[in-house]
C-alpha cells in the first residue's frame, strides 16, 4: 500500500510538472516569442543603429530600390511604443506609435509565422518587408545631406530609395554657395516623397554680384561701340571721330536661377544701363558733335567655378 502511495505521489508530480512546462511554454509562446516581441527586438535594433542585423532578419527585402539610404548614418533617433497587434488568417499587425522631431505617426509591421524555434516557440518573419519606397527630388544640385551621409541624387532624380520603417530621415544641403531648408520625413511605410529646394546662398548672390559688375567693368573698358562678348553696343550712321567711351549709368542686380542641367546656374534677368559718349562726324557735312546716348541691355550670363573662384561666360539664354 505504502508503494502505490510513493507511485501515485510520483505521477502526480510529473502531471504538475508537465502542466507547469507546458503552461511555461504557453506563456512564453505569447510573450518572450510572440509577434510583439519579434517586433520590439527589430525596434531596438533598428533604434540602436544595427541596421545590418536589421536586414538580415527574414522578410526584408530591398530589391529593385536604392540602398544607400539603408546606412546607420542616415536614420535620425526616434522613440516608439507598440500600441497594438491584431492577427487575421495567420498575419500579425503590430501597430507602432512613433515619435520623432515633434512629429507623431504610426506604422504597421506585418509578421508571420515562419518556422518553430527549439521545436517548442513560434519563430517570426516579416510577411511583407519593412521598407518605405522613399522618392527624393532636388533643385539646384544633386548633392544634399541625409542625417549625416552624404549623398548624390543624379541629375536631381526622382531616385527611389529604400528607408527602414519606422525611421526618420534629414534632408539637407550646405555648402559655400548654396543652401536648402531642412526637410524631415518619417517613414511610416508605403511611400514618401521628398523635394528639396537647393538654392543660392547670400554668400552665391554677393559673388555673382561682384562678377557681373567686373565683367561690365571689363565691357566698358573696350573702347568700341560694340565690346565683345558684352550686353550691349550702339550702331551709329556717321563717323567715328574719337574712342568711344562707355559708363555703367545704372549697375544691375544679379539673379541666379537654375540652368537645366542640376548644379549648374545661370545669371539671367540683369537689366542695365550703360551710357556711350563718342565724338561722331556728320557724313553730311562733316561737322564734329558730342553723342551721348544711355543704351539699356539685359545681360545673361552662365555661371561656373575656378576653383572657389566665380566666373561669368556670356549666354543667350539661361537655358541654353
Amino acid at each position: 500500500m505504502c508503494t502505490v502511495r510513493i507511485v501515485l505521489g510520483w505521477v502526480g508530480a510529473v502531471v504538475v510538472l508537465a502542466g507547469a512546462i507546458i503552461a511555461g511554454v504557453a506563456i512564453a509562446g505569447a510573450t518572450a516569442f510572440s509577434a510583439s516581441a519579434f517586433a520590439r527586438d527589430y525596434l531596438t535594433t533598428l533604434a540602436d543603429g544595427r541596421v545590418n542585423e536589421v536586414l538580415e532578419l527574414p522578410g526584408v527585402d530591398a530589391e529593385g530600390l536604392d540602398r544607400r539610404l539603408l546606412d546607420p548614418l542616415a536614420v535620425g533617433t526616434f522613440s516608439w511604443e507598440i500600441v497594438g497587434d491584431v492577427e487575421s488568417a495567420g498575419v500579425h499587425r503590430v501597430t507602432i506609435a512613433v515619435t520623432a522631431a515633434g512629429a507623431e505617426g504610426r506604422a504597421t509591421l506585418h509578421l508571420e509565422r515562419i518556422g518553430t524555434r527549439f521545436g517548442l516557440f513560434p519563430e517570426w518573419g516579416f510577411a511583407r518587408s519593412p521598407l518605405t519606397e522613399l522618392r527624393v527630388t532636388t533643385t539646384g544640385d544633386e548633392r544634399l545631406t541625409v542625417g549625416q551621409l552624404p549623398l548624390e541624387v543624379t541629375d536631381g532624380g526622382p531616385a527611389t530609395f529604400a528607408a527602414l520603417t519606422p525611421g526618420v530621415y534629414r534632408f539637407a544641403h550646405h555648402s559655400a554657395f548654396l543652401t536648402a531648408d531642412e526637410v524631415t520625413v518619417t517613414a511610416l511605410g508605403g511611400e514618401a516623397s521628398v523635394d528639396l529646394d537647393i538654392v543660392p546662398s547670400a554668400a552665391f548672390v554677393d559673388a555673382a554680384q561682384e562678377a557681373l559688375d567686373a565683367a561690365l567693368t571689363a565691357c566698358a573698358d573696350q573702347h568700341v561701340l560694340f565690346p565683345t562678348g558684352c550686353p550691349f553696343g550702339y550702331a551709329i550712321e556717321n563717323r567715328v571721330a574719337s574712342e568711344p567711351e562707355w559708363t555703367i549709368a545704372q549697375v544691375p542686380s544679379a539673379r541666379l536661377l537654375p540652368h537645366e542641367h542640376v548644379g549648374s546656374w545661370a545669371l539671367t534677368g540683369a537689366d542695365g544701363v550703360a551710357h556711350l559718349r563718342v565724338e561722331v562726324q556728320s557724313l553730311f557735312d562733316g561737322s564734329v558733335s558730342t553723342l551721348e546716348r544711355d543704351v539699356p541691355f539685359s545681360a545673361a550670363y552662365r555661371v561656373g567655378f575656378d576653383g572657389s573662384t566665380l566666373v561669368l561666360a556670356p549666354a543667350v539664354d539661361p537655358a541654353d
